[in-house]
């Protein structure tokens, strides 16, 4: 591996680190403060439309929780192909992916163009066929 390829490598580790922070830290400020507010707001619901907002509340926590916990795991994948030195490489077409774009998704496993393509109308625009 060249110095240029180990700096890469660290700089790349490095936005894993600090993006996983942070998906941890709100995964717990979801999780406790929202519950704490909840009870102190809610102790002893007087009636069923109290308790119908309850339980969207409780609901709509736990989607946010979920969302987080699968950013998480995407960031353990991504931990685990950084070790393997396929970290920060197109699934499709194997080059580097930007820095930049790593750092607004570290997840990423595509290109911003091959993304483009995976996302792009499945059928032709019109008048074109």
């Amino acid at each position: 591996m060249t110095r240029k390829e180990k700096e890469r490598q660290e700089r790349l580790r490095e936005i894993l680190r600090e993006e996983k922070r942070r998906l941890w830290q709100e995964l717990r400020s979801e999780i406790f403060r929202d519950q704490e507010k909840l009870h102190a707001e809610y102790d002893i619901p007087r009636d069923l439309g109290e308790q119908s907002m309850l339980d969207v509340l409780s609901d709509t926590g736990l989607a946010v929780a979920e969302i987080l916990r699968e950013r998480l795991t995407r960031m353990e994948e991504a931990e685990r192909k950084l070790e393997e030195g396929t970290f920060g490489l197109c699934e499709d077409c194997g080059v580097e992916i930007e820095e930049e774009r790593l750092r607004v998704v570290p997840y990423a496993v595509r290109c911003v163009r091959c993304q483009e393509r995976s996302e792009g109308p499945s059928y032709p625009p019109e008048g074109t066929y």
